[in-house]
């Protein structure tokens, strides 16, 4: 890659929206950052190189090397070993892609927010105060508004809260795909 590449990848990788949508590709696991370094520095290598270079096993480097394939962040050159007749794999970042990945990510995350937005509006909530769970008005109905695990009266749960939160997040999102800058690269 060349140099002006890596420095807006560099600071791509420092944007919060773009670390929040990597961390949940990494399911919260940060080395996947210390992945992408290793990478982005060396340009090409392999995994046992990058698991050496950070002190991590193996395996845990393999993991995150192929949630970053899987979300086509990262690619691979396969090769066989003619004397031990394994397969060896060289690892290369193709973190251009990150700007159309981060993008998708929110477009889905935005589409499930929707649903679930739709959900609350349509629908009437009981709760029980001591279990503190939920009951839609079917589900209520057919415990006779009395909570099974406990046996206590429901009672009507305001849901406008959660309706707001639920608008505020799809604004915001929507808000950060218009404006943010390395979501609109062309």
């Amino acid at each position: 890659m060349k140099k002006g590449k890596i420095e807006m990848i560099y600071e791509m990788l420092n944007d919060p929206l773009v670390q929040e949508v990597l961390f949940n590709i990494f399911e919260g696991n940060e080395k996947g950052f210390e992945v992408i370094d290793v990478l982005l520095e060396k340009g090409e290598t392999t995994e046992e190189e990058i698991a050496k270079e950070l002190g991590v096993k193996l395996n845990v480097v393999r993991k995150l090397l192929y949630k970053l394939y899987d979300a086509r962040l990262v690619d691979y050159k396969r090769w066989k070993d003619e004397e031990t007749n394994w397969y060896s794999y060289t690892w290369l970042p193709t973190l251009e892609k990150l700007p159309y990945v981060v993008k998708k990510k929110i477009n889905e995350l935005i589409k499930d927010l929707e649903k679930k937005l739709e959900f609350e509006k349509n629908n009437m909530f009981f709760f029980c105060p001591n279990c503190n769970v939920r009951f839609t008005f079917e589900e209520a109905m057919d415990y006779n508004f009395e909570c099974p695990a406990c046996g206590n009266m429901l009672q009507e749960f305001d849901n406008r809260e959660l309706i707001r939160d639920l608008e505020e997040q799809i604004k915001f999102l929507k808000n950060e795909l218009k404006n943010n800058p390395f979501l609109n690269l062309k």
